[in-house]
């Protein structure tokens, strides 16, 4: 059974849960057996702790570790929460309302094609307030 170790392609499956405003762990993303994170050990550009808590781990190992927000994407980033205009969620020009709900994280790409989750934060007449902090 191979380590994970320097320059090893890793699959991974996992649950990232954060901690919310009542102490409470909040399940936020998962990546399931059929759709694995999959990503090559030491050049992912994923925070260095996370791979430090990976490294040395067998196939098959299940284990749990907790990164700081120093260890993971840094603070919390104020000019990462935007509006942006409500029509940009219609899909044939109507809004999936259980779609669009505050508290929902969604998969959005910006202009320049770069994919990110923001996490819908308030929804006006004609404006959806989002953040795009890493959870």
């Amino acid at each position: 059974m191979a380590q994970i170790s320097e320059n090893k392609v890793v699959t991974i499956t996992y649950d990232l849960s954060v901690t919310d405003e009542n102490q409470e762990k909040v399940l936020v993303e998962s990546a399931e057996e059929d759709a694995p994170m999959v990503f090559l050990f030491g050049q992912s550009g994923l925070p260095e702790e996370f791979e430090r808590q990976l490294e040395g781990k067998q196939s098959g190992e299940t284990f749990t570790f907790s990164l700081t927000p120093e260890q993971a994407y840094g603070d919390y980033d104020q000019q990462a929460v935007v509006e942006i205009p409500k029509n940009v969620f219609e899909i044939d020009g109507q809004i999936d309302e259980e779609m669009l709900q505050v508290g929902n994280f969604l998969p959005m790409a910006d202009n320049q094609g770069h994919h990110m989750q923001g996490k819908v934060v308030e929804i006006g007449t004609d404006a959806v307030k989002m953040d795009f902090n890493h959870p």
